[in-house]
């Protein structure tokens, strides 16, 4: 059983998170917290959770505060921030704290449990530089995919870049396919070029 602590104060949005990644994510429990102070005792109690997404205002403090202060306290455990907005300046805060991911509160649980399952396979998610307003949320792996698959690059061969292999590196396709609403790779590459993703 993976487990993840969700901190955030509206009751009916934490609720429904929790039953919708536990429904989507096999094996996963999702722990919740609605504040800064019950974060930090339930990860104090629980040597098991192994990713924090916190929500970025609190009803005792700031989300960013929080995850710095876990990432230091608890150093395997990955952190990273959910917000109305990730911007830029704060996804680069979040990186520079060693947090894993900048999401926007607003993307669809579906998205959300891809992204989930993608940080606790050791990747990261932040917002490209022109996401936000209508723009792609797209994983630092899947970013590097489609780089790679803009030179030519054969499966194959971005699975033994990245250390990873083709098979992990085709279900990353998939999740690439369903985000851009394409259905191969050219279209895929053609797209994250036109959004300016890669």
């Amino acid at each position: 059983m993976t487990r993840i602590l969700f901190v955030d104060d509206h009751p009916i949005y934490r609720e429904g998170l929790r039953r919708a990644l536990e429904a989507r994510i096999a094996g996963l429990e999702v722990v919740v917290a609605s504040g800064a102070a019950e974060a930090r005792a339930k990860l104090a109690a629980d040597a098991a959770i192994a990713l924090c997404l916190a929500d970025y205002r609190l009803i005792d403090g700031d989300g960013f505060e929080l995850i710095s202060g876990l990432r230091h306290a608890h150093p395997t455990v990955a952190v990273g921030l959910l917000c109305g907005e990730p911007t830029q300046a704060l996804a680069a805060q979040v990186r520079d704290i060693g947090g894993v991911a900048c999401l926007p509160k607003e993307l669809d649980t579906d998205d959300l449990a891809e992204a989930v399952e993608s940080l606790l396979g050791g990747d990261e998610a932040f917002p490209s530089p022109v996401a936000g307003a209508g723009g792609t949320l797209m994983s630092e792996r899947r970013r590097d995919i489609l780089t790679f698959a803009s030179k030519g690059w054969p499966d194959k061969l971005i699975g033994e870049e990245l250390g990873i292999t083709e098979s992990t590196v085709r279900n990353h396709w998939h999740h690439i396919f369903r985000r851009l609403g394409v259905n191969n790779r050219t279209e895929a590459v053609t797209k994250a070029l036109r959004q300016k993703i890669i």
